[in-house]
């Protein structure tokens, strides 16, 4: 039996490691794709069959942290569809003034292009407000609505808020993100943790673009939208950004639409915390709906 050069051997390691590190293996890679709503590219990416579930990012985001939850819902049966926000990845628009009322307007041309019906779509932190003016502008597309980290009426603490702004910040250093994470998380010793795999998902232009986009509507506008669609609000008991009181006054708002879940310790991040505690409850709503009729 003839041997290979070590050399050889582990380049062929290195090779090997690469494509399982990619997703390449086994057709499990996610499909890329563009569409063009009015004068603004939107970017997303889709894997699995089923009924499809949009993931929408926080803020200063790209979509590339979601990929867990995206592989979570995939193997529960579902289509998982991460949209990349303008200023994201290669979403991009010339538009000026951009409102909030125009973010929701990118993910409802997505929903139309992939021509599946109405949907279910998951917005975690600013996400849950695209997601939210989204129910408001185009019922009509939604299925169901998941909050994750959902704030609006019950502000930050002091000290998540001046963190949050870091957050959106175009010009925010790697060393001033890392120590906002404190205030994100639900366990400080979750900081370094939540900072490197946001790191690597930041979206400076995308930040910029909706800390201005978050100004332009009421808050009556986005909050509460009126209708029938069923909501899944998860807060984390320990979120300084968004604190769970939010949680309770939309249900308060909403009644029974609102289903209302807490994760005991989470803060902010739990999708990057708490990756299977999220999933798990994300899939428990998706599965408790009722069919769709036709």
């Amino acid at each position: 039996m003839k041997l290979l050069h070590p050399y050889k051997t582990a380049l062929l390691g290195m090779i090997a490691i690469l494509i399982l590190s990619q997703g390449w293996a086994q057709g499990s890679e996610s499909e890329s794709h563009v569409v063009q709503v009015g004068n603004t590219t939107v970017e997303y990416f889709s894997l699995g069959k089923g009924e499809t579930v949009v993931l929408l990012p926080g803020g200063g985001l790209n979509v590339s942290y979601m990929e867990g939850l995206a592989r979570s819902l995939s193997k529960a049966g579902y289509r998982a569809v991460r949209v990349n926000p303008r200023g994201a990845g290669a979403s991009k628009s010339a538009a000026d003034n951009v409102t909030l009322h125009d973010l929701a307007g990118d993910v409802a041309g997505v929903i139309e292009a992939l021509d599946v019906g109405a949907v279910h779509v998951t917005g975690h932190a600013f996400g849950n407000r695209v997601a939210r003016m989204l129910a408001a502008d185009h019922p009509e597309f939604l299925r169901s609505v998941i909050l994750l980290a959902a704030g609006g009426k019950v502000a930050a603490t002091p000290e998540a808020d001046a963190a949050l702004k870091v957050v959106f910040s175009p010009t925010a250093t790697e060393e001033e993100y890392l120590a906002a994470m404190k205030y994100m998380v639900g366990d400080p010793k979750d900081a370094k943790i939540a900072g490197e795999a946001l790191t690597r998902s930041r979206a400076p232009g995308a930040g910029a673009i909706q800390y201005k986009a978050a100004t332009t509507v009421e808050l009556d506008d986005w909050w509460a939208p009126a209708g029938k669609i069923r909501y899944l609000a998860l807060q984390g008991t320990h979120d300084q950004a968004a604190p769970p009181e939010n949680g309770v006054l939309l249900r308060k708002d909403l009644g029974d639409r609102v289903t209302l879940v807490s994760l005991k310790g989470a803060g902010h991040l739990m999708l990057v915390t708490r990756p299977q505690e999220t999933a798990k409850e994300i899939v428990t709503f998706l599965k408790s709906l009722p069919e769709e009729r036709n």
